[in-house]
């Protein structure tokens, strides 16, 4: 065996030529007895053409004893690596044949530390192994052709502890046990799969009951003391699969499905096939101790992954350049069909959260086109942002509503249908879409999927219904005009006069700047029902008219109104006082969500805005955000109140938030103390409530309260209640408090998947953010040692929080001299925003002392 270490970037695909067929894939393990795995793999695989070597990928894996055989005959072959390219290579010392051949391999490894691969975990006293392959890990489980379009049947067998629960993509074929009393279980053969989809969970799992949706079996796997809490996700599941099957119009394409609550886990959750990998808190959930949001996001989060069997699994992206394929259509289809299932919960608002994360981040020059060339896994990784999931999705929903509802529907239906068990690139979809609506999807969806960025739309009306809509490229920095164009749809909230209602009106705007004619209106908005992805920059005529008329707006524009409106003040397009008067006009706003926007508005502006500006002008914000909002929240009452609806409580939570946390109202604050102490001293507290007034109550808490957090965190109830009190130790502001979390959180008793959680909040606490970041630069090889690949990202993306030029150059400094796999992207846009914000802050700062009240 040799050794090659040579690499070429632009020779990242392996040879198209050569295909698997068949995979059967056998490993023997035992994670309580020790971290080391062996096993081999046998491959049947076509050779298009003649071939002198094959190459197959594989990782951090002894891979030992390669055959090859040809019609029966053995082929002698050399063997040899290539680690920096992740590749094991086999020479043939003749050329094989055209047609078919075997391949099998040895191999052996170690469970890994950082979540991807085939890795250990734990859970109390209990260890575990899980696997998570996405986007081109399976190589660090076995050696195999670890790339979207090498789609093959697998048939996974496992040699374990015979106490194990073992799950895997397909049912079991048999099991037995074996003269030393381990089990070897073999599972039945998987319909074709790429790599990635492949999974295995190995340890002391328990089952749920089983429901059922038509044929499909429906179970919860966990570890033990938690199937308790499986029943939502169950209920969650079944609604979810009976809907998309209908929308699909095809059955679930697995024989089984499991879903199976992983103790720790780098992704919210994977869409394996038949065997769906998830954060605990994403799966198990008590309905009486979760709050609302957390509800909504775990019904999100697995029709996301259910929608996935069809949209990813069953039709396959061909390379990762089309991840949008998969990620934006699952996360626009489970938003329609949770909102179908749970209208009251108006799951459009959550998205309208998600999109605005987008669009900010879409506003940077290091933002990425939807559809962009990927040509190492580093780079795949990198995609897996806000851009690829809420801006694809948004131009999804954009589409859907342009071509209607039927239409689009029949399309995805073809599509589906005409590449099942294989894979496609976006030009078949948009046939598809084509095919069945009669539009030509192309010429207008291309500039949302291959340019990067989005427009701001500039509306302006005169005398007799004049209408005039301008578009540029948005940009946080300001950098001139751009030559960017989009097709852009618009829809406008026309007011009907004198109160007598609203209507919609569509136009198209194609070209830089178009004229068009209006019915007349008392009022218009340029984004109805937020449905396109852009920004409205309203003229200061029509903007006036608007913000009279702003409760005629729906809830979900007026929490678009107030994300726009700050980024238009913060870019210095409109005048910072515009916003407040959008925050004073929604003063008396009941809408829980449109609540929430204000809640994120104002924290920005306090901080680092009001911060920069000196105690005082901290200080008459703090009593802006009281007097305005204070009414209301002692209106509703302070406590619960039996049999009043959710929204009333969410609604409730998020004045306490906002009074609490932003106006540092005494009477809040008080009530956050009291609330804390009712439920540390294990009495039940109103859950929306509870997650404000913990934090509240953390700011100021003693050493005392610091252990009790610490103390109901190893002993909650539920994944949520873990979590929250885990958030909650980030928020205590004593340096000595601060110097206990950051040490807990390298101490090995926090989950891996929760250390950058925890580290980021203290970021975000102003009395732990330099602390922090010299704690970070200290300990960084231990730091890196605990954040998984796709986590380091968002470690950096949380140094924004400092704030200062100085710290700017500490971090570009610092990452650059420690660079991490797929931070390079998230790098570059932390230092633009960094920058943005020194242009910004000054003026800011200026225009919010001359707007708020003494």
């Amino acid at each position: 065996m040799a050794r090659d270490t040579r690499h070429s970037r632009t020779s990242y695909r392996l040879d198209p030529n050569v295909r698997p067929l068949r995979v059967a894939v056998h490993v023997e393990l035992d994670p309580e007895r020790g971290d080391r795995f062996r096993g081999h793999v046998r491959m049947d695989v076509a050779l298009d053409a003649p071939a002198n070597r094959i190459a197959l990928h594989a990782a951090d894996l002894r891979v030992t004893r390669p055959r090859v055989e040809v019609g029966g005959r053995r082929q002698r072959l050399r063997m040899r690596l290539e680690p920096d390219r992740e590749r094991v290579v086999l020479e043939f010392e003749s050329p094989l044949p055209a047609g078919r051949a075997v391949l099998e391999l040895a191999y052996a490894g170690r469970l890994r530390r950082d979540l991807c691969g085939l890795y250990a975990a734990r859970s109390g006293d209990d260890r575990y192994a899980f696997t998570q392959l996405e986007p081109a890990d399976a190589r660090k489980f076995f050696p195999c052709f670890d790339e979207p379009d090498k789609k093959a049947p697998f048939t996974l067998s496992v040699t374990t502890a015979a106490h194990h629960a073992v799950v895997s993509n397909a049912p079991v074929a048999r099991k037995e046990i074996l003269a030393d009393g381990r089990q070897h279980v073999t599972f039945a053969p998987t319909p074709p799969l790429s790599s990635y989809l492949v999974a295995l969970a190995v340890g002391n799992l328990v089952a749920s009951r089983r429901v059922w949706v038509g044929d499909t079996a429906i179970r919860v796997w966990s570890v033990p003391g938690k199937r308790r809490l499986a029943r939502f996700g169950l209920e969650a599941a079944r609604e979810c699969l009976a809907r998309l099957e209908r929308y699909f119009a095809l059955p679930y394409p697995y024989a089984k499905l499991d879903l199976v609550a992983v103790p720790d886990f780098e992704f919210g959750a994977m869409e394996n096939a038949g065997a769906v990998f998830f954060r605990e808190t994403l799966l198990l959930l008590d309905d009486k101790r979760a709050t609302l949001a957390e509800k909504k996001r775990a019904a999100e989060v697995i029709c996301h992954e259910l929608a996935h069997m069809w949209y990813g699994d069953l039709v396959t992206m061909a390379w990762w350049d089309d991840l949008w394929l998969n990620e934006a259509f699952a996360t626009w289809m489970a938003f329609h069909v949770v909102d179908q299932w749970k209208p009251e919960w108006r799951m459009w608002h959550d998205f309208q959260h998600g999109r605005a994360a987008a669009l900010d981040l879409d506003g940077l020059s290091n933002t990425h086109p939807i559809y962009c060339t990927v040509r190492t896994p580093e780079d795949a990784n990198a995609n897996f942002d806000l851009i690829t999931y809420e801006k694809g999705a948004s131009v999804v929903r954009m589409l859907e509503r342009f071509l209607g509802r039927a239409a689009f529907r029949k399309g995805v239906r073809r599509y589906i249908r005409r590449h099942r068990e294989g894979n496609a690139v976006a030009a078949d979809l948009w046939t598809a879409l084509s095919e069945a609506s009669g539009v030509g999807v192309e010429p207008i969806v291309r500039a949302w999927i291959e340019q990067p960025g989005h427009p701001v739309v500039s509306i302006r009306t005169g005398a007799g219904g004049a209408l005039t809509l301008r578009q540029e490229r948005f940009r946080e920095r300001n950098k001139g005009r751009s030559r960017e164009r989009w097709p852009v749809p618009v829809v406008l909230r026309v007011g009907a006069g004198r109160g007598r209602g609203t209507r919609e009106e569509r136009v198209l705007l194609e070209r830089a700047s178009q004229s068009f004619r209006l019915r007349r209106g008392s009022f218009v908005y340029g984004n109805a029902l937020e449905s396109g992805f852009f920004r409205p920059l309203h003229a200061s005529g029509d903007w006036t008219k608007l913000v009279a008329a702003v409760k005629r707006l729906r809830p979900i524009e007026r929490m678009g109104l107030l994300d726009h409106q700050w980024a238009l003040a913060r870019t210095g397009r409109a005048p910072l006082s515009q916003l407040l008067d959008v925050v004073d006009a929604l003063s008396r706003e009941r809408d829980a969500d449109v609540l929430a926007s204000l809640v994120q508005v104002l924290a920005a502006l306090a901080d680092p805005v009001a911060a920069s500006g000196g105690a005082g002008l901290e200080a008459r914000l703090e009593r802006f955000a009281a007097a305005r909002f204070g009414p209301a929240l002692r209106r509703l009452g302070l406590a619960a109140v039996p049999g009043e609806s959710e929204d009333a409580r969410v609604r409730r939570a998020t004045l306490f938030r906002l009074v609490g946390g932003l106006g540092r109202d005494p009477a809040v604050l008080a009530a956050a103390a009291r609330l804390t102490e009712r439920a540390l001293g294990g009495r039940r507290v109103e859950p929306n409530l509870l997650e404000p007034a913990l934090y509240l109550a953390g700011r100021d808490g003693d050493p005392a309260l610091y252990a009790a957090y610490a103390a109901a965190r190893e002993t909650a109830a539920t994944p949520q209640e873990e979590r929250r009190f885990l958030v909650g130790l980030g928020t205590f502001e004593a340096p000595a408090l601060v110097e206990r979390s950051l040490r807990l959180s390298l101490s090995g008793r926090v989950a891996t998947q929760d250390v950058v959680i925890l580290l980021a909040r203290l970021l975000a606490n102003r009395a732990a953010r330099e602390r922090t970041w010299a704690y970070l630069q200290e300990h960084w090889p231990r730091v890196r040692k605990a954040v998984p690949p796709l986590l380091a990202g968002r470690l950096i993306s949380a140094t924004l929080a400092l704030g200062t030029r100085r710290h700017r150059t500490e971090v570009a400094r610092f990452f650059r001299a420690h660079p991490l796999p797929a931070g390079e992207r998230a790098l570059r846009q932390t230092l633009e925003r960094f920058d943005a914000l020194a242009e910004s802050r000054r003026r800011l700062v200026t225009e919010l002392d001359a707007a708020l009240p003494d």
